[in-house]
């Protein structure tokens, strides 16, 4: 790190992952280090509490951007990352998408490795595991990459009113956006959504356009089931198959477990119906 001065600052970005390499560049303008990052705005500070004794430049509080400034200070760490390495690049992104509060690590991590004189090193840093930044940050990066590769096998699809295939899940990780590209060269022109329920995001694409990825409101389901036809049919037929396949004398629960954590159950319908 240098001389590198590490600052009492503390900042707060808008949430997203593009608000977060926003606040990278800014990091990398001034060369410092903030002392901690929050998301969107201050912990303590809402429209209720009354007015601060100071101001939030006094305080060393830096709001988030928006508009081009936003997206060009984006659009310039994203580069910057890039050219020191594609990997670095995916760690930093995988990283925030396991939806852990780590950006400080994230942001000690890009940092450290933009400022190593060559690429040597910056392959060196990037893979050692003793660097605490590092280690969490490819921790939480794998932790994403396995959680979206579950998904790509637990998932379970229903028709809907609106003609779209829908599947429902509720992932520990910001996964909807890595599941994009596989999803559309499984459904090719078929339209399908994936719904996360904890987060209240719904991925979604018609089988012509890009897919779209928008917040719903939880009291309105964004689909709905069709008319003149069960959806529990096709559950039936898929725990019948499921039925016929299983053989008990291999059944290891606590393998299952580990392979197929408990929290992913709720929307799988063949272990509704063996539990049953």
């Amino acid at each position: 790190m240098g001389d590198t001065k590490m600052s009492a600052q503390e900042v707060f970005y808008n949430g997203t992952l593009e608000g977060f390499f926003a606040l990278l560049q800014d990091v990398l303008d001034s060369g410092r280090l903030p002392k901690r990052v929050r998301r969107c705005k201050p912990e303590g500070r809402d429209e209720t509490s009354g007015p601060s004794l100071f101001s939030e430049e006094e305080l060393g509080i830096t709001g988030p951007l928006t508009g081009p400034d936003l997206e060009q200070k984006s659009k310039a760490a994203i580069s910057a990352l890039k050219a020191c390495s594609p990997e670095v690049y995916q760690d930093c992104i995988q990283a925030w998408m396991s939806d852990e509060p780590i950006e400080q690590d994230i942001l000690n991590f890009a940092f450290k490795l933009l400022q190593a004189p060559n690429r040597i090193i910056k392959e060196q840093l990037r893979t050692d595991r003793s660097w605490q930044s590092c280690e969490t940050v490819l921790r939480a990066s794998q932790r994403y990459l396995r959680e979206l590769d579950r998904l790509l096998g637990l998932l379970r699809f229903k028709p809907t009113q609106e003609g779209y295939l829908v599947a429902r899940c509720e992932p520990d990780t910001f996964a909807l956006p890595g599941l994009t590209e596989p999803l559309q060269r499984r459904f090719g022109r078929s339209a399908w959504a994936v719904q996360d329920e904890k987060r209240h995001l719904v991925l979604s694409c018609n089988g012509r356009d890009e897919p779209v990825l928008a917040a719903y409101d939880p009291e309105i389901p964004p689909f709905s089931p069709p008319e003149g036809l069960v959806p529990d049919e096709f559950e039936a037929l898929w725990q019948e198959y499921h039925e016929v396949i299983n053989i008990d004398s291999r059944k290891n629960p606590e393998l299952q477990k580990r392979l197929m954590p408990l929290r992913y159950w709720k929307y799988l319908p063949e272990v509704q119906f063996r539990r049953s």
